[in-house]
């Protein structure tokens, strides 16, 4: 393994009263926002709220960005960025939430505001079809099954390779990370769809592999030194395992941050989900996850 920090031997355990305290913040922020998300206060994409999809051809090229810009409208001011898409040769799929009209008149407000601003442009009317709260509930539904088997297998993973209190401490940080991305993004107002729930799925398996990481040197360590103190145990082995989380963290970082300001406008979100799940996650594996293993074993010591 590449050593970019060689014999460290920071005492991380010494302040982890301070990262649950931190966690427990960032809970408090999830269950706020979640809050939100229940009352119907958050900001729901086309995918889970429901809309139009209508697809438009224009006689000359155009660029995706300008008719992005023509869509910010107040109509349509919880218009999705990344349902501005390319369906053809001059031709564009929009799905459009606008919850102030009604749902024959959304179709004709498009048109009338693509024609005002590519008035040097023709714009077609190809088709139009709504998407329901029937298909929107199907989609949210899906959304947490998709999420719910993802926590069953890395549970039953775990447990099967490690010890069931590895799974449990991995479920929860993982948990505690997906959460903590859902409510800042609710709390900012942006939107939630399925881009953000692909990125939140991403997120969980990068926290994973980062927590697993961890894990498997303090299960190796624990075979070695069974006499040494488990928390000693813990401490030492997130030391030695330390310079793999910085350079897997930042060469990811690396990525995600060119994602994020050369990406354009449609990936922005998934790029910001990224952005802070390398962060959070990051934290997680450290003083989360390896925190609950030291505070389950001063109640119940693990047997070595």
């Amino acid at each position: 393994m590449l050593q970019i920090i060689r014999d460290s031997h920071i005492n991380f355990m010494r302040i982890r009263r301070v990262a649950f305290i931190i966690s427990g913040v960032f809970m408090l922020v999830a269950a706020f926002a979640m809050v939100q998300l229940i009352r119907g206060q958050a900001n729901m994409g086309v995918d889970f709220a429901g809309g139009t999809s209508i697809e438009v051809e224009f006689g000359k090229p155009i660029l995706a960005d300008h008719l992005r810009q023509a869509m910010n409208v107040p109509e349509f001011k919880n218009v999705s960025q990344q349902y501005v898409r390319e369906a053809g040769r001059n031709k564009y799929m929009l799905r459009v939430l606008a919850p102030d009209l009604p749902t024959e008149k959304v179709s004709t407000r498009v048109m009338e505001v693509l024609q005002a601003d590519f008035q040097d442009n023709s714009v077609t009317l190809l088709a139009s079809e709504d998407v329901g709260p029937t298909v929107s509930a199907h989609l949210r539904q899906q959304a947490l099954y998709a999420v719910f088997w993802a926590v069953i297998m890395i549970i039953l993973y775990i447990w099967w390779r490690f010890d069931f209190r590895f799974a449990v401490a991995a479920t929860v940080t993982t948990f505690h990370d997906v959460l903590t991305i859902i409510g800042i993004f609710i709390l900012m107002r942006y939107e939630i769809s399925w881009i953000l729930i692909t990125a939140l799925l991403t997120i969980a398996g990068y926290s994973l592999n980062d927590t697993i990481v961890v894990f498997d040197r303090i299960r190796e360590n624990l075979r070695h030194r069974r006499k040494e103190d488990f928390q000693k145990v813990v401490n030492s082995s997130i030391n030695e395992t330390l310079s793999r989380t910085i350079i897997t963290s930042a060469t990811t970082l690396v990525v995600v941050l060119a994602l994020f300001f050369l990406g354009g406008e449609v990936i922005h979100a998934f790029s910001l989900a990224m952005l802070m799940g390398i962060l959070v996650g990051t934290y997680s594996s450290i003083f989360v996850a390896s925190n609950i293993l030291v505070e389950w074993h001063s109640r119940d010591p693990i047997r070595r």
